[in-house]
């Protein structure tokens, strides 16, 4: 029996402790709050525990809050020396629970229905952590010694971009620096080579209000010389809808003037179970009005903007924005006079990551998930931002591989992952481990 299958057969005969792993990472309510409000203490310190009874050869808990209560979870694996060094990242936090009651289950009380366990977290994305600690268990517990150092870290701070101030991003730069890493985000196991961009930005329109009795005065011109139109009101809602529409048509607009050679083209090698389509505007939020009786004098909208960096910057599709709005701006009485407001870059703005498909680690991923699955690699983007930017700017290039989907209710209800799918990509990071870092066959 060669290596491979010696892991293999031992990832398949634990197949339960993978499972009952997950479910004990899930039990934690890591729930991140936002910059300064997060709960993954408990799951880190379990998690750094199990790391030293594997016997790591260094395992750091490094805390970049005022509090020290937000740690990262590095462990570092020594080889023998002579190969390639390969980290895993996955953020531990989740985000927080809207409505529990539409749940099958408690959320953080993980349940198997059908195939499937449901929690908060299964795909997003402690099923990936999960994953990557049993692939460098099974490889130690089948005796096998590796040539070049792993890494395992568990990170904080994802959901709310602190990669920079608490998270991923400080602890890379204070504790690694491997030649490839896999951020275990959930990616169908596709191997995920470049990522979407996001940036936020709002409209502001404002109207005048009125009693709304007298809306009627607004709307219609009057007789014997009562004062009408903009004198009496502005319905700042009526006079934000063109730019809604005009929203609506640039992002359509924007999916068939700019073409990505990996984002959203459906896959190389395979569907894309992401689909087709590489931008999105969305309205996160929509505020307006300030009484019941009051015609609407204020409008607010909150976009989010998915975009593909490599092909298009954030500043030039701000521009476009801008240009646009006021333009419509200009064709209106009461709007060149109070020209509506966009502020950019609001809440978030988060670049995408590209690693070139010619990269070794690429390939040797590829075919990893080759040996793994018994079929070719799908190549495609990650249609979301995570921490691989991050390391990638430290100079770690890095893609997302990992069990789960973005569209196994992700950030919704009732989230849930494939147990077939967590099995899978224990065996495809056990693989993965042994070609890229090499197995020491002297040992």
């Amino acid at each position: 029996m060669d290596n491979q299958q010696k892991v293999f057969g031992y990832i398949d005969s634990h197949r339960r402790e993978i499972v009952d792993f997950l479910k004990q990472m899930v039990s934690f309510p890591t729930i991140n709050d936002g910059d300064s409000d997060g709960n993954e203490l408990p799951l880190q310190n379990f998690l750094a525990e199990k790391l030293k009874e594997e016997q790591f050869d260094r395992v750091v808990t490094a805390a970049y809050d005022e509090e020290g209560r937000r740690p990262n979870v590095v462990a570092t694996r020594k080889g023998t020396g002579g190969g390639r060094s390969l980290a895993f990242n996955g953020h531990s936090d989740v985000v927080p629970i809207s409505y529990p009651e539409r749940w099958l289950c408690e959320p953080f009380t993980p349940t198997e229905v059908d195939g499937k366990l449901y929690g908060r977290g299964t795909s997003d994305m402690k099923g990936g952590l999960a994953a990557a600690y049993f692939a460098i268990k099974a490889i130690r517990d089948s005796g096998l010694k590796l040539k070049g150092d792993v890494v395992f870290h568990s990170s904080v701070g994802e959901e709310s971009q602190s990669a920079e101030t608490i998270g991923a991003e400080r602890a890379v730069k204070d504790h690694y620096h491997t030649d490839f890493a896999i951020v275990c985000e959930p990616s169908n196991l596709e191997v995920q080579i470049a990522s979407s961009a996001l940036v936020f930005f709002k409209l502001i329109v404002e109207g005048k209000g009125v009693h709304v009795s007298a809306r009627n005065q607004m709307l219609f011109p009057q007789a014997d010389g009562l004062a009408s139109g903009n004198d009496i009101a502005v319905d700042a809602f009526r006079k934000s809808l063109p730019f809604v529409e005009y929203f609506n048509r640039l992002e359509v607009e924007w999916n068939h003037r700019y073409r990505d050679k990996i984002m959203g083209v459906g896959g190389i090698g395979g569907h894309d179970q992401q689909g087709v389509g590489v931008f999105t505007m969305n309205p996160c939020f929509i505020q307006g009005g300030e009484y019941l009786g009051t015609v609407p004098s204020h409008m607010e909208y909150t976009y989010s903007i998915w975009y593909p960096d490599q092909l298009v910057s954030r500043d030039e599709i701000l521009d476009e924005i801008r240009r646009g709005v006021a333009a419509i701006a200009s064709t209106d009485d009461w709007l060149r006079e109070h020209p509506p407001v966009v502020e950019a870059p609001v809440i978030q703005d988060w670049p995408g990551f590209a690693v070139e498909r010619e990269h070794p680690g690429v390939q040797t991923l590829c075919g990893a998930v080759g040996e793994a699955l018994g079929r070719p690699a799908i190549i495609s983007g990650f249609r979301a931002v995570c921490d691989a930017y991050y390391l990638n700017r430290q100079g770690v290039p890095a893609v997302v591989l990992g069990p789960g989907a973005l569209n196994n209710n992700v950030h919704g209800d009732n989230e849930f992952i494939y147990i077939d799918d967590l099995i899978k990509a224990t065996k495809i990071y056990a693989a993965m481990i042994m070609d890229w870092c090499g197995v020491d066959e002297k040992q």
